[in-house]
C-alpha cells in the first residue's frame, strides 16, 4: 500500500468515523476531521508506514482526535474553538436613518444568491450556529461568508453617493 491508499483506507473507516463523531460541538467534527487528516498529510512518510505496519496507526489518530478536541492549548482549539466565545453586545442605541437601509438594498444587489440568501436567514436567526445546524453547511464556511459579506457591504454603504 502507498501513503494516499493508507489515508484514503483511514479517512473512510468506519472506526475513526466513530471516534470523530462522538465529539463536541457537532458542527466541528468535519473540521476535526480536516485537521487530523493533514496531521497524517504532512507526518513523514517513512513513520506513517511505521505506525501503520505495527498496528498502532488507529491508536495516534484516535489520540490526536482527543488531544484536538479536548486540549485547550491545542492549534484546533485555537483555530476552531475561540470562535465560539460569546461577545457582550454594549452597543449604544442610536437613532434608526433610512438611508442606511436604502444604501443597504443598493449594497446587497452586488452580492451572489448564495451570499445573500445565507446573510438573510443569519440576520433572521442572528444566530450563525442555528443557521449551521438548519442548513447543514458547515460553520466555518458560514462564518467565511457572512464576514465576507459584511465586510463587502461596509465598503458599499460607505462609499455609497448619497
Amino acid at each position: 500500500m502507498n501513503r494516499n491508499q493508507i489515508i484514503s483506507e483511514l479517512y473512510l473507516s468506519k472506526d475513526i468515523n466513530d471516534a470523530i463523531g462522538k465529539m463536541q460541538p457537532y458542527e466541528l467534527q468535519d473540521d476535526l476531521r480536516q485537521e487530523v487528516f493533514l496531521v497524517l498529510c504532512e507526518m513523514d512518510e517513512e513513520r506513517l508506514f511505521q505506525m501503520f505496519n505495527d498496528g498502532y496507526l488507529k491508536y495516534f489518530i484516535v489520540r490526536t482526535i482527543l488531544n484536538m478536541a479536548k486540549s485547550d492549548r491545542s492549534n484546533f482549539s485555537r483555530t476552531f474553538r475561540k470562535v465560539y466565545s460569546e461577545v457582550q453586545d454594549n452597543c449604544q442605541v442610536e437613532e434608526y436613518d433610512d438611508s442606511l437601509n436604502e444604501k443597504l438594498y443598493r449594497a446587497m444587489d452586488v452580492l451572489h444568491w448564495y451570499e445573500k440568501e445565507i446573510f438573510r436567514v443569519y440576520s433572521e436567526t442572528g444566530n450563525l450556529l442555528q443557521v449551521s445546524r438548519d442548513t447543514k453547511i458547515p460553520y466555518r464556511s458560514l462564518l467565511k461568508t457572512i464576514k465576507k459579506v459584511k465586510t463587502l457591504l461596509k465598503y458599499k454603504i460607505r462609499n455609497a453617493n448619497d
